[in-house]
């Protein structure tokens, strides 16, 4: 790995940590062992962001709603945090959490449908 490239990724990540106010620990660890994917990783985060139809609020919402459903912890607080940047209340946090747990467990519930038709169908016989 050239030392040079790996430097420069690790000075990027420090002014995106200044610019979150917060250490991005996963991310640094990562640009320490492969600082290639770090990259790659920013340029399709630029991607997104690039001439998107969503503004600010939304893209937070989605990322929280998905952080929730994955249950990542980290991901979760950052993006708690991410979505209070934003502008996002209390409230409408709280409003999304209540959301993405409605479609977790409707997910939980559609999941489980095929085995319980299946032990219908047995009793039944």
């Amino acid at each position: 790995m050239n030392q040079e490239k790996k430097r420069r990724i690790l000075e990027q990540l420090s002014q995106e940590e200044a610019k979150l106010g917060r250490p991005m620990k996963l991310r640094r660890l990562l640009a320490e062992v492969n600082p290639n994917i770090v990259e790659a990783q920013s340029t399709v985060g630029k991607l997104y962001n690039e001439d998107s139809p969503l503004d600010a609020k939304t893209v937070a919402i989605v990322n929280l709603a998905a952080a929730l459903v994955t249950r990542v912890p980290m991901c979760i607080r950052n993006n708690m945090q991410a979505a209070l940047k934003t502008g996002l209340t209390h409230e409408e946090i709280g409003a999304v959490m209540a959301h993405a747990q409605f479609i977790a467990g409707t997910a939980v519930f559609s999941a489980s449908l095929e085995g319980l038709d299946s032990i219908l169908q047995k009793q039944e016989s």
